[in-house]
């Protein structure tokens, strides 16, 4: 993923400054930005460009040698920084790169024109990795690693949960005929139709390819509503060149078919893949 898509939830924090403007502050004026803000950056620019960068630890460092009243741009000759920064069309993972080898947690993202963008912390990159790791990065549905950890919460718990397990058919000649990218649009298109047709207390993950497994917390007339609400959200997809979606589904309940979660599990998925052959013969 490029930098520019990352959302970088603590750019609230960061004061940005013309250097026109701080001729005249002091590191003190500087101090008492950062405390009426309860910042922690302050980026200093010369035409919109990044010039330098203050942090919280600077400012308590000048202030320990005592240069409260010093202007700030003698401090800024005094204390020259190496100023990193990085495109926002470069990935993440060039911007932790670099984070990791000058050991940094402030990072400026500059546009094509070195204009500077925001500020990327180890903040938003424990936000970003934490939901890489649960999340489709395609789909937005939780991934198979979460829908483990998931199953292994709630097997011991004594509730009703239903699991729907969910295969597109002919899902390879849409591929094979229209193209990957044509086909990665339709699994994004029925994502989108599972979360529409799911509460916000149920999950959605995909397995890969155009498998999908839902979990949904209710009794078995509910989980089977939500199936059927599915299927025909998926049927009637509007899709380009005219395409219908087929599915094939199954769907099991706890405790209706099993006490045991885990046999829930293998009971929807066998469901699934005998309604599969059914379509296919």
């Amino acid at each position: 993923m490029k930098i520019k898509n990352i959302e970088c939830h603590h750019n609230s924090d960061i004061n940005i400054m013309e250097f026109k403007d701080i001729k005249n502050s002091t590191i003190n004026d500087v101090s008492k930005i950062f405390t009426k803000n309860k910042t922690d950056v302050l980026v200093i620019t010369k035409e919109k460009k990044p010039y330098y960068i203050l942090t919280s630890s600077d400012i308590i460092d000048a202030l320990v040698a005592h240069f409260d009243n010093i202007p700030l741009s003698d401090y800024i000759e005094r204390c020259p920084k190496s100023l990193i920064t990085v495109s926002e069309e470069e990935t993440v993972f060039e911007a932790y790169r670099l984070m990791r080898s000058y050991k940094i947690h402030h990072l400026i993202v500059i546009d094509e024109d070195v204009y500077f963008k925001k500020i990327i912390n180890f903040y938003d990159f424990a936000s970003y990795l934490t939901e890489m790791a649960l999340k489709d990065e395609m789909t937005g549905l939780y991934n198979k690693r979460f829908f483990e950890f998931i199953i292994d919460r709630y097997k011991s718990e004594d509730m009703e949960i239903g699991i729907i397990f969910l295969d597109l058919d002919n899902f390879k000649r849409i591929n094979d005929t229209y193209g990957h990218l044509f086909g990665d649009e339709v699994i994004k298109k029925v994502a989108n139709v599972i979360k529409q047709s799911i509460r916000d207390i149920d999950y959605a993950f995909r397995f890969g390819g155009d498998e999908f497994v839902i979990m949904i917390f209710a009794d078995s007339n509910v989980l089977s509503k939500v199936a059927k609400r599915i299927v025909n959200k998926i049927h009637n997809a509007s899709i380009k060149n005219n395409i219908k979606l087929e599915c094939s589904l199954g769907f099991a309940h706890r405790p209706t078919d099993s006490e045991d979660l885990e046999k829930v599990l293998k009971i929807a998925d066998k469901r699934m893949y005998e309604n599969k052959k059914a379509v296919k013969s």
